[in-house]
């Protein structure tokens, strides 16, 4: 399909966090890349800012898809969960040339300048935290989270095996408390898809979708049942993936080789 996915972690994860579902979607004929975010993995002793991770994407991009081409259409697609997601809409911002669409998970909930006190607070106490445990301590914390979700689709291989890094969980809550998403959606000229858990924090979906400028072919897909942990929950991950690919095919741009699918924007964004 000749379409590179650029795969973004979350807090305290590397790219080996969707490395299996990067796979899924190579047998679909899709190319990803899974890149390590400043703080993480390879990048474990980079500082991590907004402008560093907008810095690191540039690079990989530049380095591995080449440079933007003018009259050239992009045939590249932003994937980014959590704090990956978050920071995603900044990233998208700066880059936005390059990219013909996104896919953003778990970024439901407003966490940005303008958020409410109960986010305000998990902010709060998530940059306390942060500082003041060691990486042991939040390791042993989020194999607690884990181990009471229903998160069983190559746990080991996607969390533990390549690592977890806490030690910049107060620069997570920098670049969050710094991203307005409601005030960087208009300004993206790129369709979005959505997926949120319906047991997560979920304050702003349906804002965040109301804001697309490309509304019709943007979508928001909740899964029911679904926590924070739902890409990695065997009972929705075929389901994230076909509609990954759906959306893909209904942004109906030149990069698939064929014509626009019949199944995009409106009909398959409802809820389900």
């Amino acid at each position: 399909k000749n379409i590179t996915l650029v795969w973004v972690h979350g807090g305290g994860a590397s790219r080996a966090l969707f490395r299996p579902h990067a796979s899924a979607l190579a047998r679909m004929g899709y190319t990803s890349i899974l890149l390590d975010l400043p703080g993480h993995g390879t990048q474990v002793d980079k500082r991590l800012t907004l402008e560093s991770c907008v810095g690191t994407v540039r690079y990989i991009l530049n380095r591995r898809c080449g440079k933007v081409k003018e009259g050239k259409p992009s045939r590249i697609i932003y994937v980014g969960a959590s704090l990956g997601a978050y920071i995603g809409f900044y990233i998208l911002e700066k880059l936005n040339d390059r990219f013909a669409g996104a896919v953003l998970l778990n970024c439901g909930q407003n966490v940005g300048p303008d958020c409410g006190r109960k986010s305000k607070a998990g902010i709060w106490l998530l940059r306390k935290l942060s500082g003041n445990l060691t990486n042991k301590t939040s390791m042993g914390a989020m194999m607690s989270l884990l181990n009471r979700s229903n998160a069983d689709y190559h746990i080991g291989e996607c969390n533990f095996a390549g690592g977890m890094f806490f030690q910049q969980g107060s620069a997570w809550c920098d670049c969050m408390d710094t991203v307005a998403p409601a005030d960087i959606i208009p300004t993206l000229d790129i369709p979005i898809l959505f997926f949120n858990g319906s047991k997560d924090y979920r304050d702003s979906e349906n804002k965040w979708l109301s804001r697309c400028r490309d509304y019709e072919k943007s979508s928001l897909k909740v899964f029911d049942g679904g926590n924070h942990f739902f890409c990695h929950d065997s009972r929705f991950v075929d389901d994230m993936l076909q509609h990954i690919d759906v959306f893909i095919q209904g942004i109906g741009l030149d990069i698939l080789g064929q014509h626009r699918s019949t199944r995009h924007g409106r009909e398959y964004r409802r809820r389900t």
